[in-house]
């Protein structure tokens, strides 16, 4: 018996391109990871500030990926697959590790523990149910929160924490702590749940601002760096709450426009049908 001809992973550059850019994504993660166990282990916090930015740096590649792939005509089942782990990595479990390590203080250690897990397992639900579920891989929306929401809001977090002068406030405890905390398990239980979100990096006019955001955390100075992680906190959770509303707005929008096409079309039948009994009677 012949066995099956085995197709290659890679095709055409077309396809390597936007691969290299996934594999850079989950490289920041993981270097994010990495970056924080430093941080953990010499205790310098500013470390974490660094391992902040990976993620959002991560975050961004993997914006591009998608939309280079599509654009050179190189999306591939590899590149697919390739992301789901990506995003894993990058934006479930570094962030659940950053949570870990900035919530040390913490006298309530059972916290420390459980939400950092629960963000890790959310994250494994969210993506196992998006690649099971969704055919058309989030190209029409998502169902639930996308992953790299929750990732934006504990990076952006950690960053603003560890800035001077706002490096005074603690994310284990406090009012600062408890929004924080708070929002984290907000946004795992709605990346479980049914509610639509739209895609935000199909948008050009969207994405680009959040690249050049993400791209002022590296500048030198410490307060342009700051305002822009604060920018991207409010617009992370204008996403997170109205996102449902919009795609909810454009669906009800969609099924009038239909109505009025249906109610349309037995007018256009009837004037068709009456052109025919006059030209049969000619």
């Amino acid at each position: 018996m012949e066995l099956a001809e085995r197709k290659p992973l890679f095709f055409n550059w077309r396809q390597i391109i936007p691969t290299v850019i996934t594999l850079s994504a989950m490289l920041a993660g993981f270097l994010s990871i990495l970056i924080t166990f430093e941080g953990m282990h010499t205790g310098r916090h500013e470390l974490y500030r660094f391992a902040a930015k990976l993620i959002m740096l991560a975050m961004i590649l993997d914006g591009i990926d998608g939309n280079l792939a599509r654009l050179l005509k190189g999306q591939s089942d590899f590149g697919a697959e390739l992301d789901t782990y990506v995003d894993m990595t990058a934006f479930g479990i570094a962030p659940a590790i950053l949570i870990f390590a900035v919530t040390l203080q913490s006298k309530e250690t059972i916290w420390r523990i459980l939400l950092p897990s629960a963000v890790a397992l959310s994250g494994v639900v969210r993506l196992a149910r998006f690649k099971v579920k969704d055919p058309l891989r989030g190209q029409a929306g998502y169902a639930g929160l996308p992953i790299t929401a929750n990732a934006g809001w504990v990076a952006m977090f950690v960053f603003i924490s560890q800035s001077p002068p706002r490096d005074q406030f603690s994310l284990s405890q406090g009012w600062v702590a408890v929004l924080f905390l708070t929002g984290i398990a907000i946004f795992i239980t709605l990346q479980v749940s049914n509610l639509r979100y739209p895609k935000p990096t199909k948008k050009m006019y969207l994405f680009v601002p959040c690249v050049i955001l993400v791209g002022m955390l590296f500048v030198p100075s410490g307060v342009l760096a700051v305002k822009a992680a604060i920018a991207m906190l409010a617009l992370g959770v204008v996403y997170i709450f109205i996102g449902p509303l919009f795609v909810k707005g454009v669906e009800v929008h969609k099924a009038r426009k239909e109505k009025r096409l249906n109610q349309m079309m037995p007018d256009q039948n009837d004037d068709e049908e009456r052109d025919n009994r006059i030209t049969e009677s000619d």
